[in-house]
């Protein structure tokens, strides 16, 4: 079964949610921007002439800081909830492909995500002139006289974080996998039960039985197969296919116990019968 599709929408979908989170993010960071502009526009005031000496931006740098503690302050927390649902997204991949491979997930979550901060970075920008950034505390204007340089500083600060966010989303993805429910992989195992080699099987070449020789040309020697027990001696049935060569041969006259020859015994009448109660006769002496 291929999950890789459903694998890919947990990607797409975890990055929309956190691509929510990030426009939220750039939509705090303007309001406050927005809502402190007038000190924003005299710190620009206060260093347009801080050369001549006709501006002093130091008692300013009190009242803005709190539009930058809000604005990096949400990118933290913003780029925390990212990494959250970068690690999960690696976790539900893991889990249904049933392997570790959750850093594509994580890269995928981090890049909608960032591309969905971006644009609506510019958005925002467009509609309200402003950002709490560092660059936007000195650019933002309640006209957008100065859009230009706003949206660059912006621009420029979000594509290296988003960089940056894009190897803590992979490096996210993979722990996430590791952390997945997996099933243990099957073990590989001897079989419980080989069967020795017995009459009639194939791999009996040459036979391991012993007083049969070996043919030569075999392709192993005999101790490199199974070796048999000695078989019960059997009459009818041979120990081994082909069976031993002096199998069929018949016994050796010369070997075998001599036979005596007996005399033919003349025919006696019924006087010359021995008697029941006589002793058994014996045979002649050589």
């Amino acid at each position: 079964m291929n999950n890789r599709p459903a694998a890919l929408a947990f990607g797409w979908n975890l990055g929309i949610i956190s691509g929510l989170f990030a426009a939220l993010q750039v939509l705090i960071s303007a309001s406050s921007a927005r809502a402190s502009i007038a000190s924003i526009e005299s710190m620009r005031w206060a260093l347009a002439r801080v050369t001549t000496g006709g501006g002093n931006p130091v008692p300013l740098i009190g009242s803005l800081a709190p539009v930058l503690l809000v604005t990096y302050g949400s990118m933290i927390v913003t780029g925390a909830i990212c990494l959250i649902l970068c690690w999960y997204a690696g976790r539900l991949t893991a889990y249904v492909n049933g392997n570790r491979g959750g850093a594509g997930a994580g890269f995928q979550v981090a890049l909608l995500s960032g591309l969905l901060w971006i644009a609506f970075a510019i958005i925002i920008s467009v509609l309200l002139h402003a950002d709490g950034t560092i660059t936007g505390v000195l650019a933002s204007t309640h006209d957008g006289s100065s859009l230009g340089f706003q949206l660059s500083g912006l621009l420029t600060q979000q594509i290296i974080f988003a960089s940056i966010g894009l190897g803590l989303g992979a490096w996210a993805g993979a722990l996430g996998s590791r952390s997945a429910p997996l099933p243990d992989p099957a073990s590989v195992a001897a079989p419980a039960f080989a069967p020795h080699v017995a009459y009639g099987m194939y791999p009996m070449y040459p036979p391991a039985v012993a007083g049969y020789p070996a043919y030569g040309g075999s392709p192993l020697p005999p101790s490199s197969y199974h070796q048999l027990p000695p078989p019960a001696p059997m009459s009818s049935v041979p120990p081994s296919y082909p069976p031993p060569p002096n199998y069929y041969h018949a016994p050796d006259v010369a070997t075998s116990p001599s036979v005596i020859p007996q005399e033919p015994q003349a025919s006696r009448s019924p006087e010359q019968a021995p008697s029941p109660t006589a002793p058994p006769a014996t045979p002649p002496t050589e």
